[in-house]
């Protein structure tokens, strides 16, 4: 009798493991997204698992399969430092990347169709990418104090009010 209990919690394992196993998942290595089954990865290399992660939730909220199809993509707070392949994204028109750790935008800079970029609170020292995007019409770089001022007034001088300054540059 207990090895017919052995026997059928084996199974009943086996089964869990199994049906846990068919599960669509995505794997990451070194917070590098790497593998999707649904195809939800940017171009051919890997990106950022926070970034991924933020892209796959608007993915879902907004019913769209494909990546290269979002609009709007808000992911501000999502611990995001790198933007590598975001390029790829090539229909966006609003990016909230608001409350991050993000030190280098220089991937934005061939977002053709971006008009609208939240960049508040970052660590960003670099903003002549932004200048290379041409239908950009309103940035926020307020809280990234260490951007030059001479790049701030080339800017300012392009955006006018549309452009959220930081207090302090330098």
């Amino acid at each position: 009798m207990s090895q017919r209990r052995s026997g059928s919690s084996f199974l009943l394992l086996a089964a869990l493991v199994f049906s846990a196993c068919s599960q669509p998942y995505a794997v990451s290595v070194n917070s590098q997204a790497v593998y999707d089954p649904k195809r939800r990865l940017l171009g051919a290399g890997a990106v950022e698992a926070d970034l991924q992660g933020c892209i796959n939730i608007a993915l879902r909220q907004q019913g769209i399969q494909n990546p290269t199809q979002l609009t709007v993509l808000s992911c501000a707070n999502s611990e995001i430092r790198n933007l590598e392949n975001i390029s790829t994204l090539t229909q966006l028109r609003f990016l909230d990347l608001a409350n991050n750790a993000i030190t280098n935008i220089t991937p934005l800079e061939g977002m053709t169709a971006l008009s609208g970029l939240n960049l508040t609170n970052n660590a960003i020292e670099d903003i002549g990418p932004l200048l290379n995007i041409p239908g950009l019409a309103s940035v926020s770089l307020v809280g990234n104090d260490n951007i030059p001022c001479s790049q701030l007034q080339t800017l300012q001088q392009r955006l006018g009010d549309n452009l959220a300054r930081p207090d302090n540059c330098r």
